[in-house]
């Protein structure tokens, strides 16, 4: 039978990609298209008193100018995200009392043509009572903060704890000790493609038809069918190709469905895109963290417990990043023996846009926080920290390990794994250091757990045509990863179907059942499993009409590359499309896992030059060990792994979404926000990879799109401080990213 499976197979996607011919929101034109412009707070706190648009009414091609007043479809808001007992304040969807952030939109334009749109909104005039704002956590909680919102009392929205185990005896009188505060700038999602969205009425359904830049195409259509009071089967969204997603993009957006009800109420089809400072000024951000950490062992460097606080921007609205603290706090455990935990997650408001998921969900800020307190206690020991990580980790024959932490019906527990052997390949691979040739040179490692594949009962279609062609229907939907290549290996080697055969639509609420969005490194397993499901029972529809053609037991049967034979009988065959009827062949079903997640697993090893005048960071070297399970296809695996430490290089010397004090945005585009290109991999990482075995699903399939990421800030931060204590002893790296100017401080002692 072919195997497809872990074939390196170029993507599907790539030559449609390349060649220009990709579909996007913003390059669906349907005659008589208007466009949508937003007319947004430059004040990150103030008060609306008025909007004048009288100017913009009487401006060439303008349709509507409106606020919320005059749209009582979006009046109702977003519900808030998060915890229960958060203290909600709703998200507007067109703010009409008080902006919270800069680029909040009190107000729409739409007009004949993008130009037309972008001059008149302008022209709109708001009068706004400039109100105290704040940005940062530490600010906003700080004795006399400005209140975020008006009628607030408290700037924190919620305080949550996380406990385990007797984490008083963790911290009795003879253990040992270490410390870390910690603080992570907010980073960007940063897509090369802005947000955009095309919406239309739709003929056909009577509803609405759209076409969204989004990684959660059934959001965004329960969204805009409650704005319309519409049922959800008359509203259908469409995410042909997404340029880049990140998890930022996996929230629905007030642009979505405001540009609905533009294109509801004009009965014309409206299109909306961000420029590039609108994308960054208005689009989920994520970190701002602080973490407030104690690690307890015992002398011969066995973790005891862990404690302390994790203070969480949530931004102006509780969006999903209210979310990210249960994340965080778990991924603190890393690959590591805890028997105790004690930390409080702190939820805090400021005027700043709302944050969210983005590559890797709070995993990195969780890995970043104990692989970081994990050097610091070996210093404390006076020990290796690989020592240190060795007599710590999880054994493979402990698993399946339940981990202590609270989750699900019985916590959360890790499938599968071989830690130390990922901990001794990656420093085997990382080699002593080199000369250092008149530079510090460091190395630094982090170990690795990843939560993969959240969600149940994902939903996978397949039709078998009598010409041949099969399609496949999935719910998720990719921005980038390669869904349609992936579904199709697995399709043709469950089903026996030629490769070339195999047609995939993702990405369409019109062709699946609802689906989770594409986020957290669930697709693999999640979308994998159920089309997996849904070809092996096709496969045993189209082998039981065979059976009856070729007169044998079905028992006896192959099909291979879509031809059905007697097993040991290799002539007595028939071509499948042969026993297909007419209307062709139908199969719906879901993949139920038997476990709520599966856990990836990685060790990182860097090694960096660090320049003394100019902080300036070399990578030399860098390895990636991983478990991913069973790879679908290891050329996709690995560009996602070099993809993904890119991204976690721009999360340790990059990336930073500043604001001043006030939440006055000084970083909404690519002048000012600094992302990883080719100039800045300066070294290719090198990849080993190892397979352990899961029982949370059949196909030992581990989720991967963020694997790459997560350890890197600390591999990287562990690598620059090893490095810089060379000169400076009791250099401590405790600020992510780790520019130049903040490393020469360090070497200077002025931190």
């Amino acid at each position: 039978m072919t195997e497809y499976i872990g074939r390196r197979t170029p993507r599907f996607e790539d030559r449609r990609l390349i060649t220009g011919q990709g579909r996007y929101a913003a390059d669906i034109k349907p005659d008589g298209l208007l466009h949508a412009a937003f007319c947004r707070s430059t004040l990150p706190h103030a008060r609306i008193r008025a909007v004048d648009r009288s100017t913009a009414l009487g401006m060439p091609g303008v349709v509507a100018v409106w606020t919320a007043e005059d749209l009582p479809e979006a009046t109702t808001g977003f519900s808030d995200f998060g915890p229960q007992g958060i203290e909600e304040r709703g998200r507007p969807i067109l703010n009409q009392e008080e902006v919270n952030y800069v680029g909040e939109a009190f107000a729409m334009v739409v007009a004949q043509t993008d130009y037309q749109a972008i001059d008149a909104a302008e022209a709109v005039l708001p009068e706004l009572e400039p109100l105290p704002g704040v940005a940062g956590v530490m600010n906003a909680i700080a004795p006399g903060a400005p209140l975020v919102h008006g009628d607030m009392k408290s700037n924190v929205a919620l305080t949550s704890p996380t406990s385990y185990g007797d984490i008083k005896g963790a911290f009795g009188s003879d253990s040992v000790v270490a410390s870390i505060t910690l603080t992570t700038d907010r980073v960007a999602g940063a897509a090369m493609e802005p947000r955009s969205v095309t919406a239309t009425p739709d003929s056909e359904t009577g509803g609405m038809k759209l076409w969204t830049s989004t990684q959660n195409v059934f959001g965004v259509r329960g969204a805009v069918a409650s704005a319309l009071d519409l049922p959800e089967d008359k509203v259908r969204v469409l995410a042909e190709d997404v340029g880049g997603g990140f998890g930022a993009k996996g929230s629905v957006f007030a642009e979505e469905v405001l540009t609905a009800v533009a294109a509801w109420r004009l009965k014309k089809p409206v299109t909306w895109t961000a420029t590039r400072s609108e994308d960054g000024a208005t689009t989920a951000q994520a970190h701002g963290s602080v973490m407030e950490l104690e690690l307890a062992a015992s002398s011969d460097g066995k973790l005891r417990g862990l404690r302390g606080r994790l203070i969480h921007d949530i931004g102006a609205y509780a969006g999903s990043g209210a979310g990210q603290p249960g994340i965080i706090i778990s991924h603190m455990l890393s690959a590591y023996v805890l028997p105790a935990m004690h930390v409080d997650a702190l939820l805090v408001y400021t005027n700043t846009v709302p944050t969210g998921f983005i590559r890797g969900g709070g995993r990195p800020l969780g890995n970043y926080a104990m692989e970081r307190i994990i050097e610091r206690l070996a210093v404390k020991l006076g020990l290796e920290s690989s020592e240190v990580r060795r007599r710590n980790l999880i054994q493979p024959e402990q698993m399946p390990y339940t981990t202590g932490l609270p989750g699900g019906r019985h916590g959360v527990v890790y499938d599968s794994g071989d830690y130390p052997k990922l901990l001794e390949l990656a420093v085997e691979k990382i080699g002593p250091k080199p000369e250092a040739g008149g530079r510090m040179i460091g190395l630094g490692i982090a170990c690795c757990v990843e939560s993969t594949a959240f969600g149940r009962g994902e939903p996978a279609s397949l039709q078998v045509d009598r010409n041949g062609e099969a399609h496949v229907y999935v719910g998720s939907t990719p921005q980038g990863q390669g869904h349609e290549t992936m579904v199709a290996l697995v399709v043709a080697e469950r089903l026996g179907w030629p490769l070339e055969m195999i047609k995939v639509t993702a990405g369409d609420t019109k062709h699946a059942k609802f689906a989770l969005l594409t986020a957290g490194s669930r697709s693999a397993v999640q979308v994998g499993n159920a089309v997996s499901k849904a070809a092996s029972a096709m496969r045993r529809q189209v082998l039981d009409r065979a059976a009856e053609q070729l007169e044998a037991d079905v028992h006896d049967l192959v099909m291979d590359e879509g031809v059905v034979s007697v097993r040991g009988a290799p002539s007595r065959k028939v071509a499948a499309t042969e026993v297909i009827p007419e209307g062709g062949l139908m199969v719906e079903d879901t993949f139920d896992p038997k476990r709520p997640l599966t856990f990836s697993s990685g060790c990182h090893a860097a090694m960096v030059a660090v320049d003394a005048e100019t902080g300036q960071v070399e990578v030399l070297r860098y390895v990636i060990a991983h478990d991913t399970g069973n790879a679908i296809n290891p050329l996709t695996l690995e560009g996602q792994l070099l993809g993904g430490y890119a991204h976690g290089l721009g999360y340790a010397l990059f990336e930073s979404a500043q604001y001043d004090s006030d939440g006055s945005l000084r970083t909404p585009s690519f002048l000012d926000y600094t992302i990883v290109s080719t100039g800045e991999i300066t070294a290719t990482p090198e990849l080993v990879h190892i397979e352990t075995t899961t029982d949370s699903n059949p196909e030992n399939f581990k989720g991967a799109g963020e694997s790459g990421t997560i350890p890197v800030p600390a591999a990287i931060a562990n690598a620059i401080e090893d490095a810089l204590r060379q000169r400076r002893p009791d250099a401590v790296v405790d600020h992510l990213p780790m520019t130049p100017d903040r490393i020469v401080e360090l070497l200077n002692g002025d931190k």
